[in-house]
């Protein structure tokens, strides 16, 4: 029975925690308009009519918060329409210049633009392999996703020979450490750099299987 109620858990959590999260962003989004949209409903009389098993108020809130939501989506996919156009923007980045003068709040507006440009951007081109690097001790190895050079596509190296490698943390990996290795000292993976996320956000959970492209090499050899 103990089992059972835990693989019940496991199979309904998912569902309620995503349903609870939708609700809430929905909420969170629909309430300071809500009562207008209501009130402009409920004073020309439209869906004042109780449909199935719902009675006429709760028609009107589901009707004002789907419209609500339709507005606003319309108003994110038109500041996006303005966005690529010339003069906005240069209106936006004169208030992005102005907001990075601002004490204190410039702060927090940078970080949340890092924020959001990690989540909302492809940062998977700048990195070109994936490795496994002797860190945080030489006995133990770590996920590593060596920097691009654009140009060649390969892995760049400084004038003294070290090849830069990102080390995602787990399981943000938008926060990490730089470090420099040399060639030598890096295992390069027969992984695309997607995989090697999933890895690092999962914590190994979803894990593929590790092979170094010099084993992939001598099978094919074989």
């Amino acid at each position: 029975m103990k089992k059972y109620f835990i693989t019940g858990l496991a199979l309904l959590l998912p569902a309620v925690l995503t349903i609870l999260i939708f609700l809430f962003i929905v909420n969170l989004l629909t309430k300071p308009f809500v009562g207008i949209v209501e009130g402009t409903l409920d004073y020309y009389d439209l869906l004042d009519k109780p449909m199935l098993f719902f009675t006429s108020q709760q028609v009107i809130t589901f009707f004002s918060k789907f419209l609500i939501l339709f507005f606003l989506f319309t108003f994110v996919v038109l500041i996006g329409f303005l966005g690529r156009l010339v003069v906005f923007h240069y209106l936006l980045r004169l208030g992005n210049y102005i907001m990075h003068k601002i004490p204190f709040i410039n702060k927090i507006y940078k970080a949340a633009q890092d924020v959001i440009g990690t989540i909302f951007q492809d940062k998977t081109t700048n990195f070109s392999q994936v490795v496994l690097i002797p860190f945080p001790t030489t006995q133990s190895l770590s996920i590593g996703l060596v920097t691009n050079d654009p140009e060649t596509h390969e892995p760049h190296e400084d004038k003294h020979g070290h090849i830069s490698v990102f080390v995602p943390a787990t399981p943000n990996p938008t926060v990490g450490f730089m470090l420099l290795f040399n060639r030598s000292q890096l295992i390069f993976l027969d992984m695309s750099v997607e995989e090697a996320l999933r890895f690092v956000v999962s914590c190994g959970v979803m894990a593929t299987e590790i092979k170094s492209k010099a084993d992939n090499k001598e099978e094919k050899d074989v």
